[in-house]
Formats: structure tokens, C-alpha cells, sequence
């Protein structure tokens, strides 16, 4: 079953990984300026700002900010799972 939630961890981080780079892609298209080694590390500090640029354009926030969150928090629940039923 740990194996299960591994492969849905992966999944996940994946899927975090996509929308990183589309949030830092909107970002550098609306003129911010976004250096790319951010991708990992830095993606946080500019959530506020592409919520804001994509509410301005579109009218509605873009779905890698909601993406974003929701992997993160599909990768700490995954990888939790996972750890409980290693575990036991």
C-alpha cells in the first residue's frame, strides 16, 4: 500500500513541478522579472503577484496557481500516508 502512495507522491511532485513553471512562464510574459533558478526554491514569494497579474488579465486567477497549492498539498499528504504505512 506505501508503494501506492509513493507512486501518487511522484504524481504529485510532478504535477507541482508543471505549475511552477507555468506560474514563473506567466510571470515572465507579463514583464516581471523571474530568474528561472527559482523554479524550486522561490515560487512562494511570487503566488501574490500572479494572482494579481492573472486576475487583471483574465478576470479570474489561472489554474496553476490553484494547481500549485493543490499538489503541494497532495505531496505532504502523499508523502505522509506513505511514511504512516512504511511504518507499520
Amino acid at each position: 500500500m506505501a508503494l501506492y502512495f509513493f507512486y501518487a507522491f511522484l504524481a504529485a511532485g510532478l504535477l507541482n513541478f508543471v505549475c511552477s513553471v507555468l506560474l514563473l512562464l506567466g510571470l515572465a510574459e507579463a514583464g516581471i522579472k523571474v530568474r528561472f533558478f527559482e523554479i524550486r526554491w522561490q515560487v512562494h514569494r511570487h503566488m501574490k503577484t500572479y494572482r494579481q497579474v492573472t486576475t487583471q488579465t483574465c478576470g479570474k486567477v489561472a489554474w496553476p496557481y490553484y494547481g500549485y497549492q493543490a499538489s503541494l498539498a497532495a505531496m505532504i499528504g502523499f508523502g505522509l500516508l506513505c511514511l504512516w504505512f512504511y511504518s507499520q
